[in-house]
């Protein structure tokens, strides 16, 4: 009786220790699920504020699509990989530093002169999100 009784309490212990790591699995699941929700929206929002400054800083754009997004925990600068196309459809492929707490551009490579103009975009621009998102701008 006394063995039926420790096998009894054995599978118990058992169970709970099993209940309590499968819960564990699903509150951590959730957080991180949770976190990369919010991280999609600090970038998006990141990504948007850019295209707002590249408005500022290229003539004649169009559209922008943001084909990648990175951010250098070193330097606290995010690194974007765009495909602007002008009104002239003239388009280019570049890279550009983004500095969010300033809010400006800080570097970027002239790949093609015709669609990298100097200047200020009045008309409203078609941006295309790294998830996929659309916006005008």
């Amino acid at each position: 009786m006394i063995k039926k009784n420790k096998v009894v309490v054995f599978i118990f212990v058992i169970l709970i220790v099993l209940g309590i790591g499968f819960g564990g699995k699903l509150y951590m699941d959730k957080n991180a699920e949770d976190k990369a929700k919010e991280e999609q929206q600090s970038l998006l929002k990141t990504e948007r504020e850019s295209a707002i400054v590249l408005k500022k800083t290229f003539a004649n754009i169009k559209s922008v699509e943001f084909e990648k997004t990175s951010y250098n925990k070193m330097t606290g600068a995010y690194r974007m990989f765009v495909k602007l196309i002008t009104s002239d459809n003239e388009a280019v492929e570049f890279t550009y530093s983004f500095w969010k707490q300033r809010n400006e551009i800080g570097s970027y490579g002239i790949e093609n002169r015709k669609a990298q103009v100097k200047g200020t975009t009045t008309k409203k621009i078609m941006v295309h999100y790294s998830n996929r998102e659309k916006e005008e701008l």
